[in-house]
């Protein structure tokens, strides 16, 4: 490829393939150039470093996490469906994870989703250390709960419930006079799925930073 048609854009599309089919251990700025055709050293005349091109990446793959947000829907649905939308990204796209160990992109996109959570707490009448601590408790929720369940989420349906069962089966195995609580709860334990585990804890940690009146 030559250094005229090298853009931004060409490099970020080449960086999420080479994620997508090779893993995060697989890109390297060399493995990059090579899949460029072209010098490592010029995909420095774009980006400042790894880090800078991983965060454009994340922007790319964000998107579409505040596009066409229920209208009027008031600011609990809003903050559950940009959550959902953010951990769904996070479990689809490898190369999102792997970009977001640098912080935060600061970019466009996430400047967008960091605005709407921080409006949707101040349209819920917390003030602004509040509604701040709020979008952090979310979103880590979010983050945290997609680095759990990203090992699972490649499996099918099947699998993965194959999977739930065997741990319920492990727990309710243990010694009822060390672990009565764990072995009385097993059969409750890893019921329905990750996406609806992560909703009701969304919405636990929403009843606690804005109870109901």
């Amino acid at each position: 490829m030559s250094r005229a048609t090298l853009t931004r854009d060409t490099i970020v599309d080449t960086t999420i393939r080479i994620i997508a089919e090779q893993g995060t251990e697989g890109f390297t700025m060399r493995s990059l150039g090579q899949a460029l055709g072209t010098d490592p050293t010029a995909v420095y005349r774009h980006f400042r470093d790894k880090a800078e091109l991983l965060r454009a990446v994340s922007e790319r793959l964000l998107g579409t996490v505040t596009v066409d947000l229920p209208a009027d829907a008031g600011w609990r649905p809003v903050t559950v469906e940009v959550c959902r939308r953010l951990r769904s990204a996070l479990l689809n796209q490898p190369q999102l994870a792997t970009a977001l160990q640098f912080g935060p992109p600061l970019q466009p996109t996430e400047f967008a989703i960091t605005e709407t959570l921080l409006r949707q707490f101040r349209l819920a009448g917390l003030e602004q250390g509040a509604a701040a601590l709020a979008y952090h408790s979310v979103i880590e929720l979010t983050v945290g709960s997609a680095a759990i369940d990203a090992a699972l989420h490649s499996l099918s349906s099947r699998e993965r419930s194959q999977q739930y069962f065997r741990w319920r089966s492990v727990y309710a195995t243990l010694d009822p006079a060390e672990y009565p609580e764990t072995v009385g709860a097993s059969a409750h334990m890893y019921r329905g799925t990750a996406d609806e585990r992560f909703v009701h804890a969304l919405e636990a940690l929403l009843d606690g930073i804005v109870p109901s009146p």
